[in-house]
C-alpha cells in the first residue's frame, strides 16, 4: 500500500517543482531579447519633490492612493520623471506607498493630458531604454537582507501590468520564497544610474 502511494507522490512534488520554477523560466527567456540592450536603474532617492508637477497630477495621484488603500501617504509629494518612449517629455514615477525595507509601489503617470499608466513595485525599478516604443520595466523587490525577487512590467496600450512570475535572487536556497536562488542578472547589475542620488 505505501509503495502505491509513494509514486503518486513523487510525481504530485516533481509536477508542482516544474510549475513553480516554469515562471521563472519564462522570465528568463523573455529577457533575452532585452539583456545587451541600455537600461536605466532608480530608486526611491532618485525622486523630489522639486520634480513633482503637483498642479496637473494632484487629482490622479489622489485616485491612485485610494486604490492603493495609502490615502495619506507622506511620500507622494516627490516624483522621479524619465522620459519612457522617447517622445522628449518625461513620464512621471510617484511613490504612492514605500515599506521599511526600501520597496515602493510607484505610480506611473503621464502628461499632456494627464493619465494614470500603471504601478510598479520594487526597491530597484529597472527601465529599458528603447527610442519609440514604451520599455520593458524590471523591479527588484527586497524581501530581506540577502532575498529578493524579480518582477516585470509590459506596457499594453494603456497601462504597465506585471507578466509571469517573480525571479528569485540570492544565494542558495531562499527561505522565504522557498525556493532556490538566483544571481543578478548581468545585464542589470549594469544598469546606469538615473540619477547621481542613487542608493546602493
Amino acid at each position: 500500500m505505501m509503495k502505491k502511494l509513494i509514486r503518486p507522490l513523487f510525481v504530485i512534488t516533481i509536477f508542482l517543482v516544474v510549475v513553480s520554477d516554469s515562471s521563472t523560466i519564462a522570465q528568463h527567456e523573455g529577457w533575452r531579447v532585452t539583456r545587451e540592450k541600455p537600461w536605466d536603474k532608480f530608486d526611491w532617492n532618485c525622486a523630489s519633490t522639486s520634480a513633482y508637477p503637483g498642479a496637473q497630477l494632484s487629482r490622479l495621484v489622489q485616485i491612485a492612493l485610494k486604490r492603493e488603500g495609502t490615502p495619506a501617504a507622506p511620500w507622494a509629494d516627490r516624483a522621479f520623471p524619465l522620459d519612457l518612449n522617447g517622445d522628449h517629455k518625461p513620464e512621471y514615477f510617484v511613490p504612492l506607498d514605500c515599506g521599511a525595507t526600501g520597496n515602493c509601489n510607484w505610480g506611473v503617470f503621464a502628461l499632456g493630458p494627464a493619465r494614470f499608466l500603471g504601478v510598479v513595485a520594487g526597491e530597484y525599478i529597472f527601465v529599458h531604454k528603447r527610442i519609440g516604443r514604451w520599455p520593458k520595466i524590471i523591479a527588484y523587490g527586497r524581501l530581506s537582507v540577502v532575498e529578493g525577487s524579480l518582477r516585470t512590467y509590459r506596457f499594453n496600450k494603456r497601462r504597465y501590468f506585471s507578466v509571469g512570475g517573480g525571479y528569485p535572487v540570492g544565494p542558495g536556497f531562499l527561505e522565504i520564497q522557498n525556493v532556490p536562488g538566483h544571481k543578478m542578472p548581468k545585464f542589470l547589475e549594469s544598469a546606469r544610474a538615473a540619477c547621481k542620488d542613487l542608493g546602493g
